[in-house]
């Protein structure tokens, strides 16, 4: 299932030459860089609403962005489809047909799983397909159940309140989530995206089953995504990724 636009990618020879423009010029926020060694890229991330912009530069003259500069220059790189699972999208393309560069996932940036399928199937847009930590536990089906390292979202009773965050642990007595009060959530994510101080963070919180009214695995809601998928969106760091900085701060 295609849940979304996740990102456009931009090459460029300078990320910083290039931000002059995206960043200083329009105004977009830089949430964040990151240097992917497998692919030889340094990217940039700037989010625009659900989806992001993500600017690359080479590290190696042998990247595939470093050959598509040469061979084309800067501008757009490719397309990239966030989907509930790469390897089962890969292989209902495959059964189809459709020319692919990667037969199975590699690892992408911000711990996603990616591939690409080859610009000829779709026209000459090099389309990548990438699979976030959010997307990959929601599209877990309930005969799967819930497990540790899952997101959440805890619905509390005595008095009624919203959790959401991280599973750690669950047993007969209770729940261990790492996260915040829903009304928290978006307080939350303006710090991580601004890089402040933690005035309002996320908690190790042990629930006791008595207080749970029910536990739900953090899944999309017909075209809204979910938590896990909005926070990466709005922050371009999984849930993951801001829990171990806030253990690092």
């Amino acid at each position: 299932m295609i849940r979304r636009v996740h990102h456009v990618g931009i090459a460029a020879r300078s990320l910083e030459e290039s931000l002059r423009f995206w960043s200083d010029a329009l105004g977009m926020r830089v949430s964040g860089t990151e240097t992917v060694e497998s692919e030889g890229v340094r990217v940039a991330f700037l989010p625009a609403g659900d989806a992001r912009i993500e600017i690359l530069e080479s590290t190696r003259a042998d990247s595939p962005v470093a050959r598509f500069l040469d061979k084309r220059g800067e501008g757009i790189h490719h397309l990239t489809l966030e989907v509930d699972d790469v390897q089962v999208t890969l292989d209902r393309l495959r059964e189809r047909g459709v020319p692919m560069l990667d037969e199975s996932p590699r690892a992408g940036a911000g711990g996603t799983r990616v591939a690409f399928l080859h610009p000829r199937a779709s026209g000459g847009v090099l389309v990548e397909l990438v699979e976030t930590a959010g997307a990959a536990a929601s599209s877990r089906s309930p005969a799967q159940g819930i497990g540790p390292g899952q997101p959440v979202l805890a619905y509390l009773r005595d008095p009624g309140e919203k959790v959401w965050g991280v599973l750690r642990r669950l047993d007969a007595h209770g729940l261990e989530i790492e996260g915040v009060d829903l009304t928290s959530f978006d307080d939350w994510v303006v710090q991580v995206q601004r890089g402040d101080e933690a005035a309002v963070g996320p908690s190790l919180l042990f629930l006791p089953m008595s207080r749970v009214e029910k536990l739900l695995l953090d899944r999309p809601s017909g075209s809204l995504p979910s938590l896990a998928a909005r926070f990466l969106a709005r922050t371009g760091k999984t849930v993951e990724e801001a829990l171990r900085g806030d253990e690092r701060d």
